[in-house]
């Protein structure tokens, strides 16, 4: 509530937070992928109940999972950008704090490319073919992006963590 100082650990948090929810996103989403083919190949064998409901569920499920994943990490990162810029807008912090704050994000910036190295690797797997091809957005995010996003959040949150003294909200603004 009453912050005071730079939010320097908000930033790392948000980059590793960011990285951990692409990879469970992935992991989940190929782990169900592999029960629904399970599954439907075993509904398939069964004579009984090959054109029934339950396979039409099985598959209408099975489309809508594929790809809403992607688009569930896609609102996540966008969230997580408009959170860090209410954050650091709330928080006061002296100038002082400035230089730290860009070494720091300099740091996160490192971060950043260290995890879409890993992102990279990790994805490029073989076993992960299939899946890869289901989150474009995510793979563009954590593999192309990922450090473009780093550095734009370290950058916005620079801008409304000390820029916001000259709109009034602290001492040597307006009013």
């Amino acid at each position: 509530m009453n912050k005071k100082g730079t939010d320097i650990p908000s930033i790392l948090f948000a980059i590793v937070t960011i990285f951990i929810i692409g990879i469970l996103f992935f992991v989940f989403s190929h782990l169900a992928s592999e029960i629904y083919g399970s599954l439907q190949t075993t509904i398939n064998n069964n004579p009984n109940i090959n054109a029934t409901y339950a396979n039409e569920t099985l598959t209408t499920i099975q489309n809508f999972e594929q790809s809403m994943w992607d688009y569930a990490f896609l609102f996540i990162v966008i969230g997580y950008l408009i959170v860090m810029m209410i954050l650091a807008f709330s928080t006061q912090a002296n100038a002082s704090f400035y230089f730290i704050f860009v070494i720091v994000g300099l740091f996160g910036l490192f971060l950043g490319v260290v995890l879409s190295n890993a992102w990279e690797s990790f994805a490029s797997a073989s076993v992960f073919s299939e899946t890869i091809a289901r989150f474009p957005i995510t793979d563009a995010i954590l593999d192309n992006f990922f450090t473009l996003y780093v550095l734009a959040m370290v950058f916005l949150t620079l801008i409304m963590l000390f820029g916001k003294r000259f709109l009034g909200t602290e001492t040597g603004g307006i009013g």
